[in-house]
């Protein structure tokens, strides 16, 4: 056996916050960083079509500020600006509505690859992949990922009462 003791320090909750912290940033950082990839590639979309150029503006928007909203993390305190008992309970509606639209760019992004949208007219026509148009792919499932890991570990916490120590840490 490699010698560890019985009870982790992710059991005591000694390491789970630090681990948070960093999915937190982590999040934040391809939420911000999606921004730069929508960015570029929306003047070409626009001569193509206004509805894709309007979708970039729209998605980059969103994903910017969502990932400021992650750094900043409104929801932890009151109006006196005292942290919430509940706090890490408070920020999974934060990290859902993440989870959604996040989810929902990249299926956008799968049938406009795959079929395009027909539904919406001829000029929405089936889009080709290129590496940039990639990126913003490629930072979507990790941040899926990292947004789901937090929103399972603010249930965790509020579920074990460890919320409060959890909730001052992250």
């Amino acid at each position: 056996m490699s010698g560890l003791p019985a009870k982790t320090e992710d059991e005591t909750g000694k390491r789970a916050p630090a681990r948070a912290s960093r999915l937190l940033y982590w999040a934040a950082g391809l939420s911000i960083g999606a921004l730069v990839a929508h960015a570029i590639d929306a003047p070409d979309h626009l001569r193509e079509w206004w509805g894709y150029s309007t979708f970039f503006v729209v998605a980059g928007s969103f994903q910017f500020f969502y990932g400021f909203g992650l750094l900043l993390r409104p929801w932890r305190y009151d109006d006196a600006g005292e942290l919430h008992p509940d706090a890490d309970r408070r920020g999974r509606g934060y990290y859902m509505l993440g989870i959604v639209l996040t989810a929902a760019i990249i299926i956008v992004y799968i049938i406009s690859r795959g079929t395009g949208l027909p539904f919406l007219g001829a000029d929405a026509a089936r889009e080709p992949v290129t590496v940039l148009s990639l990126v913003p792919v490629a930072e979507g499932v990790p941040l899926l990922y990292c947004l789901a890991r937090l929103w399972r570990g603010a249930g965790a916490a509020r579920a074990s009462g460890a919320e409060n120590e959890t909730a001052r840490h992250i």
